[in-house]
């Protein structure tokens, strides 16, 4: 059923056919020359020292138990990514919010924004949501779906590799403007309703008060990227959104056959934290594995997830923000 806000539920199995366009404030040209016009992607080997580094941000995050809003978990992760942040961002920004749902108490949530100044222009956004669906409902046993789920890799995994890219954007000083967006509220509602994708949607509307020169350049939203069996297929509305970019995350992925979790098909067509900014007509992308069969359960835990899964997705967005002229 579609959404209040003109958005169908976000993956909850519903699976799209199509999507709304709405004319780009970036020139398709110039985008197309900004592809062609690559450097050297970031070496796998330059990137070994971080390569436990997403890894241990995940195990610290799987200890906080779940994180859906208003819990002790989610507290205590808010707090974690302020901490890196501040620790290694030019500017960390908290977007606060209000969402009403009807019938229930208003919920307080908050975007969390990490900048990496670099030079002029638009910045590339990175983003992944932190918050951990608020209950289990596609366990088999009808007495667990009541229950938060852990959410390691739905709403961990991203959040991980989000944290170890703020350590790499310190290190490296990106050339142009980059910056990490923590959503909140992705995951926050019941199968059916309108309220999925409630930071994301909130940000990409609060552009429309933005000059669009300050619009992002591109977006790539990280979601359940921690699969031990990790297989990251093209996504049906990134393709129809940015196909060059979906094209130039593959070509990282695939040189010299580095990381061959990234196929070259396209398979499902989700909502997801990238479709409100495609809404917008900001040229957005999702990686995601969406054959996850904890997915909503209460076995998203640790177990399920593998250091060599983050590393490889932490790696290729790396590259991807290289050929963008993000660094050298």
């Amino acid at each position: 059923m579609p959404a209040a806000n003109g958005l169908p539920p976000s993956k909850s199995g519903l699976r799209t056919n199509g999507s709304r366009f709405i004319k780009s404030p970036i020139l398709p040209a110039a985008m197309l020359v900004l592809a062609q016009s690559l450097v050297s992607p970031a070496e796998p080997a330059a990137l070994e020292k971080y390569r436990d580094i997403p890894w241990r941000h995940l195990e610290t995050i799987a200890g906080m138990g779940p994180r859906n809003p208003g819990s002790p978990g989610y507290q205590k992760l808010k707090e974690y990514i302020l901490q890196i942040g501040r620790q290694f961002a030019d500017s960390v920004v908290e977007q606060p919010f209000t969402h009403r749902a009807p019938g229930r108490e208003p919920l307080a949530l908050t975007n969390i924004e990490m900048r990496f100044n670099g030079g002029g222009g638009p910045p590339v956004l990175i983003g992944a949501h932190y918050d951990t669906r608020p209950f289990a409902d596609e366990e088999p046993d009808p007495a667990l779906r009541a229950i938060p789920i852990p959410g390691v890799n739905d709403g961990g995994s991203g959040t991980a590799v989000l944290l170890a890219l703020a350590r790499l954007l310190h290190d490296r000083k990106p050339k142009q403007p980059v910056n990490l967006v923590f959503f909140d509220g992705e995951d926050y509602g019941a199968k059916g309703s309108a309220q999925y994708l409630l930071g994301s949607t909130h940000y990409a509307r609060r552009l429309k008060k933005e000059d669009n020169n300050r619009w992002p350049r591109a977006v790539l939203v990280i979601d359940m990227v921690g699969d031990r069996d990790l297989q990251i297929y093209k996504e049906g509305h990134s393709v129809k959104s940015a196909p060059w970019l979906v094209n130039l995350v593959g070509r990282v992925a695939r040189k010299n056959d580095a990381f061959p979790q990234f196929k070259k098909k396209t398979k499902y067509t989700l909502l997801d934290d990238h479709y409100p900014f495609i809404l917008r007509g900001i040229p957005s992308v999702l990686l995601i594995d969406f054959d996850y069969p904890a997915w909503h359960t209460r076995a998203d835990t640790l177990e399920q997830c593998s250091s060599e899964s983050l590393f490889a997705v932490f790696s290729v967005v790396a590259g991807t923000l290289a050929e963008l002229h993000a660094f050298d």
